[in-house]
């Protein structure tokens, strides 16, 4: 009986896998709600449904179940693939995943958590449609992490040695959290010294209504070089000019999907927005950067982009670190092309840093062992010899 239930178990998390995959891949790519959710509801019954279907195939007679032919042949075939994904494919994904090491680029990484649910009580709450969900026990949807970061850019300019980016993305204003939560949040930011930039990397609406929040709380944020800010698919189905409109009110360049050059600490920067794919085109760039490039990107999808474009930093968020992280596996739904591979934190390849941050909020309020996240970035010139 144990081998069969094995057999059975490992069928079952190649299953999931699989349809988990295409969740994610999918979810990553500028197709329409209509689509998505109910593929999103399909996929969660093909998955729950899956074990029962399993063991009724895992048991069936060849004489008196399915019919020989094409159906077999195609039953044969993806319970070898589900073999395949669960046996061999996810194990060894997971190892790589907890051995990955960070690239050579972060020098130093330090997270302090606050629970403004014990601080702010019921309060926290608010008053957004899905506020029952964000008070069921065990949800970390009220616990923010500060993440601070010690970053060394290969081709940083030596007069920004020191310098500090705050990173923000994934606000989802909609009433839960509270505005009252969002407040001490940044009432948290003001106690620190003002960052150099301050970085909005987008989503910040799922109402209406709630674009009213913007100035009086983002407004709030103070910096001494410049603050910039791009906006994310949600915020496309919220007048997203009107999003951009009070974005500026607030005080902040909105950069779409442009460049600025903008002298920082009195050396030149190419700022660039690239809000693809929802809101096409991409910026167009030229081949080879002049000087350094700092990219605010809502999805982290477009790491291979930011290499072949020649860009030193990019901050990202919008997969809010996959909400849900189980123990050893990590994250399960991420949205993104490449399903879990950039669910958060720091990645690198060649000249290329790249930033994932979990967000502030989502339109479903619940967190699992992934709080919500404010990113504090230092940059410093790297040593001699080498980075780091």
């Amino acid at each position: 009986m144990f081998l069969p239930a094995l057999l059975l178990a490992i069928l079952w998390i190649g299953h999931a896998c699989f349809w988990t995959f295409w969740l994610n891949n999918l979810y990553g790519r500028r197709l329409t709600k209509r689509f998505l959710k109910p593929w999103r509801l399909l996929t969660g019954l093909v998955i729950a449904s899956g074990l029962p279907l399993l063991w009724w195939s895992f048991e069936y007679d060849p004489q008196h179940g399915f019919p020989v032919g094409l159906w077999s042949s195609l039953v044969s075939f993806y319970f070898a693939l589900c073999m395949l994904l669960g046996a061999v494919v996810f194990p060894i994904v997971t190892i790589i995943r907890l051995r990955r090491r960070p690239p050579a680029s972060l020098l130093k990484e330090a997270t302090r958590t606050l629970d403004l649910r014990a601080e702010l009580g019921d309060h926290a709450v608010g008053d957004g449609y899905y506020r029952r969900i964000a008070t069921l026990p065990f949800n970390g949807v009220f616990r923010v992490d500060f993440t601070d970061l010690v970053l060394a850019p290969p081709r940083l300019p030596q007069a920004w040695d020191g310098l500090t980016i705050l990173l923000l993305s994934d606000f989802h204003f909609h009433g839960t959290p509270s505005r009252v939560w969002f407040e001490r949040i940044f009432d948290k930011i003001a106690k620190e010294p003002p960052p150099d930039l301050v970085v909005l990397a987008g989503d910040f609406v799922d109402s209406d209504a709630h674009r009213d929040w913007i100035v009086p709380l983002l407004g709030r944020l103070k910096w001494t070089e410049c603050g910039i800010a791009i906006l994310g698919n949600h915020d496309e189905h919220h007048e997203p000019e009107r999003v951009r409109t009070e974005l500026k009110q607030a005080g902040y360049r909105v950069l779409s999907n442009t460049m600025e050059t903008v002298a920082i600490r009195g050396v030149p920067c190419e700022l660039i927005g690239h809000e693809g794919p929802w809101f096409p085109p991409g910026p167009l760039l030229a081949p080879d950067a002049k000087t350094f490039r700092l990219c605010v990107s809502h999805t982290p999808d477009n790491f291979s982009w930011g290499v072949c474009n020649d860009i030193d930093l990019m901050l990202c968020g919008h997969v809010h670190g996959g909400q849900i992280r189980l123990p050893i596996i990590g994250s399960i739904f991420v949205p993104s092309v490449y399903s879990r591979r950039y669910d958060m934190g720091v990645f690198g390849y060649g000249n290329l840093t790249m930033v994932v941050g979990r967000g502030l909020s989502g339109k479903e309020p619940i967190r699992f062992r992934c709080n919500p996240q404010v990113i504090r970035m230092t940059l410093k010139r790297p040593r001699p010899g080498g980075v780091g």
